[in-house]
């Protein structure tokens, strides 16, 4: 590596330091989503079974178990998993997409593209926010990043750059099943409209389907010679039923507009500009146009192929990050080194500002919950809102007056620590907000007294596997008061952890005592026991 490649990678190392090392840890784990892949761990490291680990007393088959792995690993040393040990995984991956996005962006543009490119990335926040959550979408991210530049390197002819394609969306698959796939549709869709001669060839489709299968293979083969039924059961449910568009829905137009636009924040309020200019380039000749066609494509069918699944999340959306970056990193190099600075495109942020304000009205009309959050706790909302339009315009002026100066250099620095100012302070407030409503840390210490003594513990009304991470112990999920009844009259002793509105509904011959109140998501709550009905007098 070059003196001035070492120096574009010393900044990328700095930066993605810093970035993956803010508040690492601190933030409390209040969904089944974010808890499920540290409970696996755990019970990996309790029971020594890192094949069949086992989830609410059923062996767990929905997902691949390599993030369940790596988190085990990590906790390892220390002997039980912690809300610090569950996220080291993610973090090492956002670490590792910014490096892989540096690579990429140096091969397709130059080291200083790679370099911008890599910084838009770890500022964006969609990956501030997954490195630091205990989810697989950060590592799934991280294969399929990977999968992108060696696909443009088989592009270039590089010799065993499809090894290292097919390889990686191999292990995409392990991190979180089928939809690691999304490269195959990538490099398919590129092969179709690609005009080149020799594309399909360069795809190598027999060789690398072949390596690719046994890269994949021993997870269902392991799976289905030892508990078939509920593979079977987590295929067809978990993994294609429900992604595979069935209806209609109000939000299939606007939930794939916001997730991409909050994944991409802020750097997506720079696309209309990169998109454009992108474009133009696209009609030209030669090895940038080609890179820049690619990226245009990945972004186009990873976009496509996300929004029409049946499920919409938020994070489903990450794998945009790796195209848009490396565009970004290519405009800002160019606009630095030798572009001049386009007029800005105002029709284009005039279609794409009325999409989102029309997709934020359709959100708001069919997610009322969103309506009450924000009424609740409008205070925080407006000042985190008058953060946003302070360092946002920073950021405009920095590149606006940038160019007049002479100094579009320092103009795209200044963007960048805006950026990473504006995601980092909000992910703080928020985690503020969220640990002080979910203090599940707290609501344990006050239980131990109980705990010590009741051994079993249910739920209703509340996610079970939150609780079951901080109690240290499985949380049983009653679906209906009659579960609850059951678990709670059992032969061994037990507790309930109840939402007020459950609290509310159960009838005078529950014969439940209320032993501890306490608050959950800014919500009363209720711990309760059984209480025997008294022997009647003679």
């Amino acid at each position: 590596m070059r003196g001035h490649d070492r120096s574009q990678l010393f900044w990328v190392l700095g930066g993605t330091a810093v970035m993956v090392l803010v508040d690492l840890g601190r933030r409390i784990l209040t969904s089944n989503d974010e808890a499920r892949f540290p409970l696996l761990a755990q019970e990996i490291l309790a029971r020594s079974d890192w094949l069949f680990p086992t989830l609410n007393g059923a062996v767990y088959h929905n997902k691949p178990l390599l993030f369940a792995w790596l988190i085990a690993l990590v906790s390892w040393p220390f002997g039980h998993v912690t809300q610090l040990t569950a996220v080291i995984p993610s973090a090492v991956a956002a670490f590792g997409t910014a490096l892989v996005i540096f690579g990429a962006g140096r091969d397709m543009f130059g080291p200083e593209a790679g370099k911008y490119a890599a910084l838009v990335a770890i500022t964006t926040q969609g990956v501030f926010l997954h490195g630091r959550l205990p989810m697989p979408d950060m590592l799934l991210t991280f294969f399929i990043t990977g999968s992108l530049w060696m696909l443009w390197r088989m592009r270039r002819g590089a010799r065993w750059a499809w090894v290292g394609f097919y390889a990686f969306v191999g292990l995409a698959f392990w991190s979180k099943g089928p939809g690691g796939f999304l490269p195959l549709a990538v490099a398919l869709a590129w092969a179709v409209v690609d005009r080149s001669p020799g594309r399909w060839r360069a795809l190598r489709l027999p060789g690398g389907l072949a390596l690719l299968a046994l890269i994949v293979a021993p997870w269902p083969l392991i799976g289905l010679a030892l508990h078939s039924p509920g593979l079977r059961r987590a295929v067809m449910q978990n993994q294609l039923l429900w992604y595979l568009p069935q209806a209609f829905r109000p939000g299939v137009v606007a939930e794939p507009v916001q997730n991409a636009f909050g994944i991409l924040f802020p750097w997506v309020l720079l696309t209309p500009l990169v998109l454009v200019e992108a474009w133009r380039r696209v009609r030209e000749r030669g090895a940038e146009r080609d890179a820049v066609f690619l990226l245009l494509v990945s972004s186009a069918t990873m976009f496509v192929v996300i929004a029409l699944s049946h499920q919409q999340r938020f994070r489903y959306y990450l794998p945009l990050v790796a195209p848009i970056a490396l565009l970004v990193g290519w405009w800002a190099s160019g606009v630095v080194e030798r572009m001049p600075v386009p007029r800005i495109p105002w029709r284009v942020y005039g279609v794409a500002g009325a999409l989102l304000a029309a997709t934020g009205v359709v959100a708001a009309i069919f997610r009322r919950n969103a309506l009450r959050e924000l009424a609740t706790d409008w205070l925080a909302y407006a000042a985190q809102a008058i953060v946003l339009v302070a360092m946002l315009a920073a950021v405009a002026v920095a590149l606006a007056v940038g160019p007049c100066a002479g100094r579009m250099r320092r103009a795209v620095a200044a963007a960048w620590v805006g950026s990473a100012v504006l995601v980092a302070s909000g992910y703080h407030w928020d985690i503020e907000r969220r640990n002080a409503a979910y203090d599940y840390p707290r609501l344990q210490e006050r239980m131990q007294p109980i705990l010590r003594e009741t051994p079993v513990v249910a739920t209703l009304g509340l996610a079970d596997m939150p609780l079951s991470f901080y109690l240290g112990r499985r949380v049983v999920p009653a679906v209906t008061h009659a579960d609850l009844r059951e678990v709670v009259r059992g032969a061994t002793p037990a507790v309930a952890i109840v939402s007020d509105r459950a609290l509310a509904s159960m009838g005078a011959d529950d014969a439940f005592t209320v032993l501890l109140r306490d608050n959950i998501a800014s919500r009363p709550i209720a711990v309760v026991g059984y209480r025997p009905a008294s022997p009647q007098r003679q």
